[in-house]
């Protein structure tokens, strides 16, 4: 009888760590995180590029959501195409349900024109996701003050595969794409049953508007962007626009749909987005910190979220001039 209830607690654990995440995780910065935003984008790069990403999701609220990942991916061009790997953690709640993936991605590209891309990729992912029990105080503990629960028979945990695509069309001024995530749509749930995680669809794009520049070098431009998903019956909009000014970049977002309600009394308003990129090319590296102003009620608890990327990309001479896509720094 214990071990049932405890199972409809971790099934309702489940289900909140499930719904408070929107699903699957987030950043502020996606394009600094190219490979988990669109496969397509693995190997848009002069040669080697090596990424960091580190978000801290609602620091006010005590063990609320942290996700680290660090990928590198390389531009095979002799034969068209890019690979890719990306080593994803997610860390969420006091019970420390964690999220650990590793994924591998392909890209295959042809050009259309001098300058004029399209793009198609393939990522393979195998999924590691516990909770950890320590973290739980089960009614045996409360009564007999133990540190163990005597209820404990295993530890929950699921491994899974998943399948993500996507494609990407870009110019040198222009790029727009689409990926759909969790294609193949894997149970997800630690505990008996069959919950499975819903298909993601996004689509991403925007245009930069030279303001000045030397020879192919842009040294200021303004880049309007966009980047809506839609995943079962949540939606979320990312509406901003980047300013660079060589070598630094400004970039704000609001994040949500005001217009759609999914229930009375709460829209969908999510965030607002400041971000300040640094572009190092001595070190041929990039640097960007996001802040995110939560609009929602969470916002007096939460304290937004904080987001840092680090991008190193390096290349032979003859190398640099052959990538042509098209996309934010950050």
């Amino acid at each position: 009888m214990i071990s049932k209830i405890k199972n409809k607690i971790l099934c309702l654990f489940s289900i909140i760590a499930f719904n408070a995440l929107s699903q699957d995780v987030h950043f502020t910065q996606f394009y600094a995180n190219p490979i988990f935003l669109n496969p397509a984008y693995t190997g848009a790069t002069f040669e080697h590029r090596f990424v960091a990403n580190y978000r801290n999701q609602w620091p006010g609220i005590s063990k609320a959501y942290s996700t680290y990942a660090i990928s590198y991916d390389y531009n095979m061009t002799e034969i068209n195409s890019g690979v890719g790997i990306q080593i994803m953690r997610d860390r969420a709640g006091t019970s420390n349900l964690t999220t650990t993936g590793v994924m591998g991605s392909y890209a295959y590209y042809y050009q259309v024109e001098k300058f004029k891309e399209v793009r198609m990729g393939l990522q393979l992912c195998y999924i590691n996701k516990f909770y950890d029990y320590g973290k739980l105080t089960f009614n045996d503990q409360l009564f007999t003050g133990s540190s163990v629960s005597n209820d404990i028979e295993n530890v929950p945990k699921i491994n899974y595969l998943n399948i993500n695509a996507g494609a990407l069309y870009t110019t040198r001024l222009l790029w727009a794409g689409f990926a759909l995530h969790n294609i193949n749509r894997p149970n997800t749930t630690l505990v008996d049953g069959d919950n499975r995680l819903p298909m993601k669809f996004s689509v991403h794009g925007g245009y930069k508007f030279i303001i000045s520049k030397k020879g192919n070098f842009l040294e200021k431009y303004f880049a309007p962007a966009i980047n809506y998903h839609h995943q079962n019956k949540f939606d979320e909009l990312d509406l901003g626009a980047y300013y660079f000014y060589s070598p630094i970049s400004f970039g704000v977002w609001y994040r949500g749909l005001p217009l759609k309600h999914y229930d009375a009394g709460y829209p969908n308003t999510d965030a607002l987005s400041f971000l300040v990129g640094l572009d190092i090319k001595d070190y041929d590296m990039r640097i960007g910190f996001s802040y995110d102003v939560t609009l929602s009620r969470l916002a007096s608890r939460s304290f937004g979220a904080a987001e840092l990327s680090i991008i190193y990309e390096i290349a032979k001479k003859s190398k640099r001039k052959r990538v042509y896509v098209s996309c934010p720094k950050f």
